[in-house]
């Protein structure tokens, strides 16, 4: 029998990718504690990648700021030169994260930090509606300076030379401070200019910036004024994002051979995750970003609304990811087998896994990279009868045969927890009473929590369970 890597990645000996990396969550709520965190390295060196990020927002412990750490048990300097080490010995490059334009929220609603906001009083959100503290910083250089002065603490204990700098969806610029002269200037000139402010930050303290490229491929003809020296990320987890069209813009700008593509486990906002979007993704991002010559594939594994997907929900798509990296073809049938020697599960974990993906995209989704039965859960009685409305009850039952088609004969805890969450939801939706109580399921998740992840941001994540 072939040995686990020629299973994995046949005879291929080169990468299709010189950058292959993993980019973990660590900022929606769920912070990993080490003993995970050191396992998931030593996995993703058998799977071949050669880079981690840990994201962050408020998750590291900065010396000067613990009102905004101080209930999300954080990464300490401690802990991430630890985890540097480990890292370094098997050959991955610990690449330090820190957004540092949008996605600010768990800073901005601490008055302390208010002067920063570019609507310190809230804003209308696209897709939330009415938020009432900000997210995004006000484009000034005062920001930038704070911003700074979070690289100067996080980047020491990293031996790397990178640093993403985030940048995505600034959802209120132009709402709030900078409204006239985004009026006069347009929003993405405005964006630039910061942008190029954060850039400017990170050379000083000797590291090349990442960031995605969300916001400036908005606007195609801007991004040949980007500096030559940063690297591009382009994001995408949809079966169709528009990786053809974004690559060979990035590539053409001069970013050939250095701009990464960020496809997504698509487990997020999710018990069992989208196996089956993920797989599609990830094989667009691969072909694209080879095809427009790439430097990197990063997959993205987010906790967007309360990291409640299992942990092992990631297992299946970190697998994939790995593959279409190094330029292997894509587990199929194998797949589950793949996941129980990789994650030293016990025979048949992988299938029910791989069968749990399945589920999530036999109903339709409320809104993109959310799951019908992720809501379903959550939903107060008007959202349940929206949610109803968009499906039907033969489409429920499909479902639910097939959810009850997963074999769970020696299942771990935390795969039989997405099941049973999932069964409540469809459940819910059928307007029958509940197999197991949503007080049950409660307790059953804070336990699997506490199996893999801090204290921290556990409270939040419950709240949910109403």
């Amino acid at each position: 029998m072939d040995s686990l890597e020629q299973q994995l990645f046949g005879d291929r000996t080169e990468p299709l990718f010189k950058r292959r990396g993993l980019m973990l969550d660590i900022s929606r709520n769920r912070v990993p504690d080490m003993e995970c965190l050191m396992r998931l390295i030593d996995i993703l060196a058998l799977l071949r990648f050669n880079e981690l990020q840990l994201y962050t927002e408020h998750s590291f412990a900065y010396s000067q700021h613990p009102e905004i750490w101080q209930d999300a048990s954080p990464m300490t300097p401690d802990e991430i030169r630890e985890l540097d080490r480990h890292c370094h010995k098997r050959r991955i490059e610990l690449v330090p994260n820190q957004n540092s334009f949008g996605h600010m929220e768990r800073w901005l609603k601490h008055e302390a930090y208010q002067d920063l906001a570019e609507c310190p009083n809230g804003f209308e959100h696209p897709i939330a509606g009415w938020r009432d503290t900000g997210t995004t910083l006000y484009p000034s250089t005062e920001s930038a300076e704070f911003v700074a002065s979070l690289y100067k603490e996080l980047l020491p204990n990293f031996r790397s030379k990178m640093l993403h700098i985030g940048g995505d969806e600034p959802w209120e610029l132009g709402q709030g401070r900078s409204r006239a002269r985004v009026h006069e200037e347009g929003k993405h000139r405005v964006y630039l200019d910061f942008l190029n402010k954060l850039f400017a930050k990170a050379r000083k303290c000797g590291v090349t910036p990442q960031f995605w490229g969300d916001i400036i491929l908005e606007k195609p003809e801007l991004v040949r004024e980007l500096p030559s020296e940063v690297i591009p990320v382009i994001w995408g987890y949809d079966a169709d994002s528009p990786y053809p069209e974004q690559c060979a813009t990035v590539s053409q700008a001069g970013f050939a051979n250095r701009y990464y593509v960020a496809p997504g486990a698509g487990n997020w906002n999710s018990f069992g995750g989208r196996l089956d979007i993920a797989r599609t993704n990830i094989a667009l991002a691969a072909e694209e970003g080879h095809r427009h010559q790439a430097a990197g594939l990063l997959l993205t594994a987010w906790g967007d609304n309360g990291h409640h997907q299992a942990w092992q929900s990631l297992f299946p798509p970190l697998i994939l990811a790995a593959q279409a990296s190094w330029g292997s073809p894509m587990a199929t049938n194998g797949l589950p087998r793949l996941v129980d020697q990789v994650f030293e599960m016990e025979p048949g974990n992988g299938a029910a896994l791989c069968q749990l993906g399945e589920i999530d995209t036999l109903l339709p989704q409320p809104m993109p990279h959310i799951s019908f039965l992720h809501s379903a859960v959550f939903a107060d009685a008007k959202e349940l009868e929206k949610l109803r409305a968009s499906t039907n009850r033969d489409v429920l039952l499909h479902a639910q045969a097939q959810l009850n088609s997963i074999t769970t004969d020696g299942t771990e805890s935390g795969i039989q927890l997405a099941i049973d969450l999932n069964q409540h939801a469809i459940e819910r939706s059928l307007g029958v009473q509940p197999s197991h109580a949503i007080d049950e399921l409660r307790d059953r998740f804070s336990t699997e929590w506490l199996r893999q992840s801090r204290p921290g941001g556990l409270a939040d994540s419950l709240a949910r369970f109403t």
